[in-house]
């Protein structure tokens, strides 16, 4: 009767076990993604990393101190030009190109008495072209300029004291 009870007593302290197999199915694809870095000689960005950053040029005006990262790079009796810098970088997986193409344009029409320019392209609501043969997964510097009419609100100048906003679309195309 004791063996019986030893062979009963092994057959329970066995662990069971079972097996399973998944097969996995995926597609590789490539493709590119851009995103918006703050460049250390411009404005911090707002979400930087991503591709949906945001820029504040903070208070500007022809004359008077600016914003840390902000420039005022002329004055003239119709107009001032403050800028500041960021990177864009377009990173690639997969791809056999070399390069990219990156192009912008205003969301809408820029606010009465304000011009955008990335660089020295002027932005309007067709897609410009910045430049042909960016280099891949490298942070590349651009410059956001802004130029202000130094009209009266009225005639032609931009409204004072009231935050204005405007949207930029980039697109980077595969070359």
């Amino acid at each position: 009767m004791a063996a019986l009870l030893l062979l009963s007593i092994a057959a329970v302290a066995q662990n069971p076990t079972a097996t399973g197999v998944v097969n996995a199915t995926l597609i590789n694809k490539s493709g590119i993604t851009l995103v918006f870095d703050a460049d250390p000689g411009g404005v911090a960005l707002g979400s930087s990393g991503s591709s949906a950053a945001s820029l504040n040029f903070g208070t500007i005006s022809a004359f008077g101190p600016l914003s840390a990262g902000v420039t005022r790079s002329t004055v003239l009796a119709a107009s001032y030009t403050v800028r500041t810098l960021f990177d864009a970088q377009v990173i690639e997986g997969g791809l056999t190109s070399a390069n990219y193409t990156l192009t912008a344009n205003l969301a809408a029409a820029a606010p009465t008495g304000f011009a955008y320019a990335i660089d020295a392209v002027t932005l309007t609501t067709a897609a410009q072209t910045i430049q042909t043969n960016g280099a891949y997964n490298t942070d590349v510097q651009h410059s956001l300029n802004l130029t202000v009419s130094t009209a009266a609100p009225g005639s032609g100048g931009p409204a004072v004291g009231t935050p204005l906003t405007s949207t930029i679309n980039f697109t980077a195309t595969a070359n």
